[in-house]
């Protein structure tokens, strides 16, 4: 049974803060039945039993969206997928959603109840937003900031952030460059070479990392531990760790920074609550929980993130919202990420990210966990719940491209045609072989 204080302000819709004067409400969670974010359809509305008698709960979902959400979590097939839509400007959750194997489910049974507010996921590439927003906030970088990048993007090794010895033939990258396409050397040599670890944890802490995340249901902490030697700073800057943990509800509250003017607000679903009678008994104020970025640096974080789904790591699964989203002046950006569970259990696919036209702006983070196989990319969730969410009446189409075949004769071979020996009848006779695709480089431990 529950206990809900009268409140005598209402939400604010602009986003503005209210005056908090109402005490917090009481175990709210005890309102949702236990698999209610794993429900395909769950009511907007509904009633339930509290000290008062039988109420009425309004929650912020929206049918549409929530419904769409499901919908693509429940082709994914993967252990466990969970996302979020949220108002970028309120918090107001507007789709909230899991899905779950039973091997999924005993992979990381507690946060089984709601995968959504759940903060044990390592964050892996999503830490890079912060990275960068440190850089921008803290030490007036901008999106044109170099650093030298040796070896393999999506690999970080001592040699590649200066430890022990300079990075050898490096290339000098801009920060733009390297958020899009999530290098893990050029954010660790960042912070190794600009920033005190206060510059980093502080920020963090701003960010609600290491705290209780305010919210109308439980939400377990997401994590930042303190490196202990620079190399351990290089891998918290990449996120090549996985010590760093993140829930898909406080991932979203990050990627919603450069839309909303850079404020974490505080999320919630519960909008109000009436009792028998009709009466309020309970109803939503909009509270700002910090105010991290200045307008300087929310311009040059938006920069960044609209170039991972332009010309970085998720443009693949926005190809074609990017074309849309042309047309129509949409704005849109995000960050990819993507690490393996300890003890190699499950391979974590990360997509983060916001979307705005007109007066709607949201941010969307989803999870999905991979086993054996991989089969939807999360930022493919994402591009799909930022177009449903900007176009909910499904009135924009992409559009229309004409495509010119080219001669065959203009096409150039794949690779050059070399020669190759073979033994026949204990001589040797030469062929040329056949012209094959060069193999791609084997998948990293983390990227993305």
């Amino acid at each position: 049974m529950l206990n809900f204080p009268v409140v005598a302000h209402a939400a604010d819709t602009d986003g503005q803060e209210a005056a908090p004067d109402r005490a917090p409400l009481k175990n709210p969670s005890a309102l949702f039945a236990g698999r209610f974010f794993y429900d395909p359809n769950p009511p907007a509305a509904f009633p339930a039993e509290t000290a008062q008698g039988r109420v009425t709960v309004q929650t912020t979902l929206k049918p549409e969206l929530q419904q769409r959400l499901m919908a693509i979590l429940s082709r994914t097939g993967p252990l466990i997928a969970a996302a979020v839509v949220l108002d970028a400007k309120t918090g107001a959750v507007f789709a909230m959603g899991n899905q779950a194997t039973r091997a999924g489910a005993s992979l990381l049974p507690e946060g089984a109840g709601n995968y959504c507010v759940y903060g044990g996921f390592p964050a892996a590439s999503l830490v890079k937003i912060i990275t960068a927003a440190v850089g921008l906030e803290k030490k007036g970088f901008d999106t044109g900031h170099l650093e030298p990048v040796s070896g393999r993007y999506h690999t970080l090794y001592r040699s590649q952030v200066g430890i022990e010895r300079s990075p050898y033939k490096p290339e000098m990258v801009p920060l733009d460059k390297a958020f899009a396409l999530s290098i893990n050397p050029y954010f660790g040599k960042m912070w190794i070479d600009s920033f005190a670890d206060s510059d980093f944890l502080d920020f963090g802490q701003e960010l609600q990392f290491n705290k209780s995340l305010e919210f109308d249901l439980p939400v377990s902490k997401s994590r930042i531990i303190a490196p202990t030697n620079a190399f351990e700073r290089a891998e918290v800057a990449s996120g090549y760790n996985t010590r760093t943990t993140i829930s898909p509800l406080h991932a979203a509250l990050v990627a919603a920074l450069p839309a909303n003017g850079g404020r974490i607000m505080r999320p919630y679903i519960i909008d109000r609550i009436a009792d028998a009678n009709g009466k309020i008994i309970y109803s939503h104020v909009n509270r700002t929980l910090a105010q991290p970025l200045s307008p300087r640096s929310v311009a040059q974080l938006a920069e960044l993130m609209q170039g991972t789904v332009h010309s970085g790591t998720a443009r693949g699964s926005f190809a074609g919202i990017n074309q849309l989203g042309a047309a129509n002046g949409w704005i849109m950006g995000g960050k990819t990420g993507s690490i393996d569970l300890p003890e190699h259990t499950g391979r974590c696919d990360w997509f983060a990210g916001f979307g705005q036209s007109g007066q709607t702006s949201v941010a969307v983070a989803c999870i999905l966990i991979h086993g054996a196989q991989r089969t939807m990319r999360s930022s493919y969730v994402g591009a799909e719940m930022i177009r449903a969410s900007l176009d909910p009446a499904g009135a924009y189409k992409l559009p229309a491209v004409k495509y010119v075949k080219k001669p065959v004769a203009n096409k150039k071979p794949s690779v050059v045609v070399v020669q190759q020996t073979t033994k026949t009848s204990g001589q040797q006779a030469s062929h040329p072989a056949k012209a094959t695709k060069k193999r791609r480089a084997p998948a990293q431990n983390t990227g993305g």
